[in-house]
């Protein structure tokens, strides 16, 4: 049998600095996205990166409520895809689901926490998260919003819009909504105007928004025949999920990229969550039938990302419904992959030719 170490020789022989720049698991380190450094958002001003904050509400839920705890679990599983980076170190990359080379570089990256959030007042949320938001977009770059039920969005690009056009008047944002559903709702019996089924509604009245700078992405459930043809008919641009599963993200998407890259000189890009099928994703409030595959959801945010996105947010993570963790951890890899990945066309990195994939 070995003898034990003297553990008090070792303590004396150790420092702190032997050990500081040494990474973590991927459960530890600080709860902020990615493990970015906290701060207080009256605080920041000219960040030239990325800064993000939450909303920890689901006061309008109405089949499983829960998405109030989805920030904090998405900030939580972002932890194992950051601590990994710092690990492995920086490398020349190859996706090999789709055949990409890449690197994965840190971005410049805070976290400034929670917005203001009130339970049982939907519209007092709505007030403060669009004046927090505002002052968000006014001292950041580029934003990301971890949302609890998707009513949310509404007031978190509002004040992202307006922070755009305290800017510079005239400038165009669009808005991307990738969802199982429209949410193109006008009113609950439950809510009133401000519900989960009611935000793309309320951010295409706000002045100025137009169905050409809007897309509904990954629409595959029932909904009514005479809004659908509205919409239409209204320049709305529509991509349901059926396409993309049939063409490819890619062939799915390529007008309308073309053309919100035209209208918009920013695009903010939502995510429900239950945008994917309920087997793929089971921590949301709505089961979905006959949604996209975790796949085609990655892929269509690589075509997204030839839009100016100023903007992201994912909602309706609700932790409670998976306790294995993975739906949180799709939406923090999906944020960890748009964030971290760049040189995604550098002709100087290998790509894996179709002829190499057999």
């Amino acid at each position: 049998m070995s003898a034990l170490p003297d553990f008090a020789e070792l303590a004396r022989r150790a420092a702190p600095a032997d050990f500081q720049d040494d990474p973590l698991p991927g459960w530890a380190g600080p709860g902020t996205l990615f493990g970015a450094p906290a701060v207080r958002a009256g605080e920041l001003s000219g960040w030239d990166g990325w800064a993000v904050a939450a909303v920890p509400f689901d006061g309008t839920a109405s089949s499983r409520p829960g998405a109030a705890e989805g920030p904090r679990a998405v900030r939580q599983a972002s932890g194992v895809f950051a601590n990994s980076l710092a690990s492995l170190g920086q490398w020349d990359m190859l996706d090999t689901r789709t055949g990409q080379g890449f690197r994965y570089r840190a971005p410049r990256l805070v976290d400034a926490g929670d917005l203001h959030v009130y339970p049982t007042d939907t519209v007092r949320t709505f007030q403060a998260v669009a004046a927090e938001s505002r002052r968000l977009a006014a001292a950041a770059e580029q934003v990301i919003f971890l949302n609890g039920d998707h009513s949310t969005t509404f007031p978190t690009f509002a004040g992202f819009r307006a922070a755009q056009l305290d800017r510079a008047a005239g400038h165009r944002v669009g808005f991307v909504n990738i969802d199982h559903h429209f949410d193109f709702g006008n009113w609950s019996t439950l809510h009133g105007p401000l519900y989960h089924g009611s935000n793309s509604r309320r951010i295409s009245e706000l002045p100025g928004m137009t169905g050409a700078g809007m897309a509904f992405v990954g629409v595959g459930d029932v909904t009514r025949y005479d809004q659908f043809r509205q919409l239409v008919d209204d320049g709305f641009h529509v991509v349901p999920g059926a396409r993309i599963v049939r063409d490819g993200a890619a062939a799915a998407l390529a007008a309308t990229v073309e053309r919100l890259g035209n209208e918009c000189d920013t695009v903010y890009v939502s995510l429900d969550i239950d945008v994917l099928d309920t087997s793929a994703a089971t921590g949301t409030g709505h089961v979905t039938m006959g949604g996209l595959q975790v796949g085609d959801l990655f892929d269509v945010y690589e075509v997204l990302r030839r839009l100016p996105v100023g903007a992201l947010d994912v909602a309706e993570i609700a932790p409670r419904y998976d306790p294995t963790g993975a739906t949180a951890q799709i939406a923090a890899r999906l944020l960890f992959e748009h964030l971290f990945r760049v040189d995604h066309h550098d002709p100087e990195l290998p790509q894996w030719r179709s002829a190499d994939r057999g």
